[in-house]
C-alpha cells in the first residue's frame, strides 16, 4: 500500500480501465508558427488496489467518477493548499465502532482520567525531543544543543507535577521552545533555522516542518477514523471544532523523530536549497516549496516513512516503519478505550 501525491499544476486525476491515471493538458508543438493543438498527457497510472491515500497539492484535481472508486477501494483523499495546508480530508464511509465513541465520550467527560493521558503525551514528547537532540549531538559538539537537552530533561521532570490542563501546557510550551533553541543550533546547511514560527510559516526550515507536519497529522488521522475513533476528541489538545485534536495529540509523539530529523538531514545535505522555495501566493508573508521542492521533499518524506525506528526498551532489531508505528499506538488506543492496558505514548529509543 502506498501513497499517491499529485503536485503538478493543472493535473486531474480520473479513472481509466479501473485504474486512477493523472494527466495534464500540454500544448503540441507541430512545427509551425502557431501554438499546436492541446493534448492530454498521462504522468502515471495506478490501480486503486495499491492505494491508501491519494494527495492532491495546490492547483490539481480529481474527476467524481475518481472520488467514487477511491472510496470503493477505501482509498483516503487529502486535499492541500499550494503551501501544504490541509484543507479537507475525504475518508470512505467505515462501519462505526459505537462502543469505541461511547467510551472517547466517557473519557472527555473524565477530565482526571484525560490528564493522565494527557501528561503521558508531553512526557513522551518531550523525552524525544531530547533523544533527537543527544544523537545530533553525536555528530556536533555545539554546547547550545547540550545545554538544550539539560533543560528539556529538566522540564520533562515537571510533567509529572501538573494538576491541570493549564500547566502541563505551560509545560509543553517551555519544553518546545528550549528544544527549537537547541534545534537552530544543528542546522549547518545553507537553510538555516531561526526558531519556530507558523501561519504562516516565513522561511525554507519552518516551510518544511509545517509541511511534515500536516502530512503526518493526515495520515495520523485518516488511520484513526479507519478504525471508528474521532479524531477530534483529545486528551492533551483542548476541543475546538474542525480541529483533530486526538490525531495532533498522537503527531505529538512522532514530531521530531519523524519530521524534524526529517528536516535537518535534508537542509544539512544541502538536497534542498534556498532556490527550492518561493513566496505564498495564497499565503502574504509565507514561504512554500516550489513545484521542484516538493517533489524532492515528497521522494524524502516516503523513504524516511519506510526507515525504522526503534522504541526505548526494545530490542535493535524490533523495530518498526512509521506507518506500521502509527498503526501500532492505535491499537493501543483502542485497547486503552476497551479498559485494556493504558495508552502508552511511543518514546523514541534511536
Amino acid at each position: 500500500m502506498t501513497t499517491l501525491y499529485v503536485t503538478v499544476p493543472g493535473a486531474i486525476v480520473r479513472t481509466e480501465s479501473g485504474s486512477l491515471s493523472v494527466w495534464i493538458e500540454v500544448q503540441a508543438d507541430d512545427g509551425g508558427p502557431d501554438d499546436g493543438p492541446i493534448r492530454r498527457k498521462r504522468l502515471t497510472s495506478i490501480e486503486p488496489h495499491r492505494l491508501e491515500t491519494l494527495v492532491l497539492l495546490g492547483q490539481t484535481a480529481l474527476t467524481p467518477n475518481a472520488m467514487r472508486l477511491c472510496m470503493a477501494h477505501r482509498i483516503t483523499v487529502a486535499l492541500l493548499d499550494g503551501g501544504g495546508n490541509l484543507a479537507a480530508r475525504v475518508v470512505p464511509p467505515e462501519a462505526r465502532t459505537a462502543d469505541l465513541r461511547l467510551h472517547q465520550y466517557t473519557l472527555h467527560h473524565t477530565p482526571e482520567e484525560r490528564l493522565i493521558r494527557a501528561r503521558g503525551v508531553v512526557a513522551a514528547k518531550l523525552h524525544n525531543a531530547a533523544e533527537v537532540l543527544r544523537a545530533v549531538r553525536s555528530n556536533q559538539s555545539n554546547p547550545d544543543i547540550a545545554r538544550a537537552i539539560a533543560e528539556v530533561e529538566r522540564t520533562a521532570a515537571t510533567v509529572a507535577d501538573a494538576v491541570t490542563p493549564e500547566t502541563l501546557l505551560g509545560i509543553e510550551g517551555n519544553g518546545a521552545r528550549q528544544y527549537f533553541a537547541g534545534l537552530r543550533a544543528a542546522f549547518v546547511g545553507d537553510i538555516r533555522f531561526t526558531g519556530r514560527a507558523q501561519r504562516p510559516p516565513p522561511d525554507p526550515a519552518n516551510s518544511m516542518l509545517s509541511f511534515g507536519y500536516v502530512l503526518l497529522g493526515n495520515r495520523i488521522a485518516g488511520l484513526l477514523e479507519a478504525r471508528g475513533i474521532d479524531p477530534c476528541l483529545g486528551f492533551f489538545h483542548a476541543l475546538r471544532p474542525g480541529r483533530p485534536s486526538l490525531a495532533l495529540d498522537l503527531l505529538e509523539e512522532l514530531r521530531q523523530p519523524v519530521v524534524d530529523r526529517l528536516v535537518l538531514r535534508l537542509c544539512n545535505l544541502r538536497m534542498l536549497k534556498p532556490d527550492m522555495f518561493e513566496a505564498d501566493a495564497e499565503r502574504p508573508g509565507g514561504v512554500r516549496l516550489t513545484v521542484e521542492g516538493r517533489r524532492t521533499f515528497l521522494e524524502e518524506w516516503e523513504a524516511q516513512l519506510a526507515r525504522p525506528l526503534r522504541e526505548q526498551g526494545t530490542p535493535s532489531g524490533q523495530r518498526l516503519d512509521v506507518h506500521r508505528l502509527i498503526q501500532r499506538q492505535v491499537d493501543r488506543l483502542v485497547a486503552d478505550l476497551r479498559g485494556g492496558e493504558p495508552y502508552r505514548p511511543f518514546r523514541f529509543g534511536g
